[in-house]
């Protein structure tokens, strides 16, 4: 919605395509019962074509604008100029109205303006949901990033309580996300699932901060902005669930003027309740991957590799929602035990409610198993769990 900067204000200015303010679009969709949000960049700069002013050196201003002038309720701020170690500043001589300059990449540097930004943000007194897209250089220790390359991750060395008095969600990925189940082996859901696992700390999501997977591409079927070409309505339904128990935010993606026309089924998947009672579940606990295979750790575990995942959420009321995915590319059978899941006694009986199916099915003890088709899931909660399962085990070693 802005390009540029006032000379003489420093304010930045809305776009030509919004040719009666932001102001007044913010007002007519708060009166239609909408939020509204808004997108800029921590550095000078944000991306694509342009590209438009961002931020820096104007955190301040810019959250009065946002807060007060536009009134938005989402923020999301990318972070477009980086500056790589040892690199230069950019080079910002002769640049007129327009915002300029790079955020350094390394840890400290970067979450200095962040929290500088964050510091604005709240000063306005206004409730803002804050979306940030950090930056990580691979450290070529467990992630499929090459070493020395970013990923949108938040550096390790940031501690839980830095990162919860950041924003209300971070950026967790490799890569942008496709509409793809695997893009030529290097993009696409399965990248962005790892990306999860293995380039942020799952136990570090809760309210107020939660790890985001980025947008939800369900429903497009390569019809959108995003590359990818597409995904099975099976596909999309494991690329749901796993973001539903992951407890990322769930931001639709898809064109909602003719979904309904277009894939009713589809439609139908995204309006499942349950899946997304999971994902808002009061409790706000964290999700953990149980189990994997080839076992994660192993120096077998690789995207490509993996053929399937189970992963727990303790909800609210003494109840687990547990996950079976299936990445091969046949049906194959996926177990998991009360062991694993951290449920005691191994002897006790759990009701099993089908989330996907929307209904119960039956009660289950010491295990739970099921068949899953090829790129698909099965999701379901066991009820009577208690809150022993909280405290469950990373990794199981035995008794």
């Amino acid at each position: 919605g802005s390009i540029d900067r006032d000379p003489s204000t420093g304010k930045l200015v809305p776009s030509h395509r919004f040719p009666s303010g932001l102001r007044n679009l913010s007002d007519f969709l708060h009166g239609a019962g909408f939020k509204f949000g808004a997108y800029n960049d921590i550095s000078g700069h944000t991306c694509g074509n342009g590209p438009a002013a961002g931020s820096l050196n104007h955190y301040d201003a810019d959250a009065a604008t946002f807060a007060h002038d536009w009134q938005i309720d989402y923020l999301k701020i990318d972070f477009c100029g980086v500056q790589m170690p040892g690199a230069p500043p950019e080079n910002c001589t002769g640049v007129v109205g327009r915002s300029c300059g790079t955020v350094p990449v390394e840890s400290a540097g970067q979450y200095a303006h962040w929290f500088a930004l964050s510091t604005a943000m709240n000063k306005t007194g206004r409730a803002v949901y804050l979306d940030y897209c950090p930056h990580a250089i691979a450290d070529g220790v467990g992630t499929e990033v090459p070493k020395g390359k970013l990923m949108y991750a938040p550096p390790k060395e940031w501690t839980l309580a830095q990162r919860g008095a950041l924003a209300n969600s971070l950026l967790v990925e490799y890569d942008n996300t496709w509409d793809a189940w695997n893009w030529r082996n290097s993009s696409g859901l399965i990248f962005n699932i790892d990306a999860m696992v293995r380039a942020t700390n799952l136990s570090y999501s809760g309210p107020g901060m939660w790890n985001y997977a980025d947008m939800l591409q369900i429903c497009a079927y390569g019809k959108g902005v995003t590359p990818g070409g597409g995904m099975t309505l099976a596909e999309y339904r494991a690329h749901y669930s796993v973001w539903a128990i992951l407890a990322s935010p769930l931001v639709i993606g898809a064109d909602l003027r003719s979904i309904d026309q277009d894939h009713p089924d589809c439609l139908a998947l995204l309006k499942n309740k349950d899946i997304v009672d999971v994902n808002q579940d009061p409790a706000g606990l964290p999700a953990r991957l149980v189990s994997q295979n080839p076992p994660y750790g192993s120096p077998e575990a690789h995207t490509l590799n993996i053929t399937t995942q189970v992963f727990a959420r303790p909800l609210s009321g003494g109840r687990l929602a547990v996950l079976l995915l299936n990445r091969d590319v046949a049906a194959t059978t996926i177990s998991t035990s009360w062991l694993e899941l951290g449920i005691r006694p191994m002897s006790r009986s759990c009701t099993v409610y089908d989330v996907l199916a929307r209904k119960a099915a039956g009660n289950a003890s010491v295990f739970f198993s099921r068949t899953v088709p090829s790129h698909d899931v099965s999701f379901v909660i066991l009820g009577g769990v208690t809150n022993a399962v909280r405290r469950a085990p990373e990794r199981v070693d035995g008794e």
